[in-house]
């Protein structure tokens, strides 16, 4: 069963690694004619802080679902099933930020929720955070 979970993760981040690529021939994606940024200039807070949703979509939704109920598509054969991230009930912790924060970082044991402490940026786990604190009422 750990293979088989182990198996799964990987592909999991295969599938959602594989979804963020840039240009599609190995190269980033191109700057639109036009919009050069200017170099002299203060890095835009906008670019630099992540958006919890879209992160949430990428590497989340593949178990718990676009809604977050847990009826992703990786979702089935899970045992325990994946979260319901809407209902206000949480297996780990209580759903407070710091709770949440703790378990996108280090996983939830006896469950198939993997640490992605490493994976995702200390800002990308911080918005998806939120995102899923707020998807649960926000304690």
């Amino acid at each position: 069963m750990d293979i088989l979970f182990r198996s799964l993760a990987v592909s999991v981040l295969v599938v959602g690694f594989a979804a963020c690529g840039g240009g599609g021939n190995g190269t980033p994606a191109e700057e639109p004619a036009g919009e050069m940024p200017d170099a002299g200039a203060p890095a835009d807070d906008a670019m630099e802080a992540a958006d919890g949703g879209a992160v949430f979509a990428t590497n989340c939704a593949t178990c718990h679902g676009d809604d977050g109920t847990g009826g992703g598509a990786a979702a089935v054969g899970l045992e325990p099933p994946p979260a319901d991230l809407t209902d206000g009930t949480w297996t780990t912790g209580d759903g407070s930020m710091a709770a949440i924060v703790n378990v996108v970082e280090n996983g939830s044991p006896g469950t198939a929720m993997i640490a992605w402490k490493g994976t995702l940026t200390d800002a990308e786990i911080n918005a998806v955070s939120e995102h899923i604190h707020a998807m649960g009422g926000g304690q």
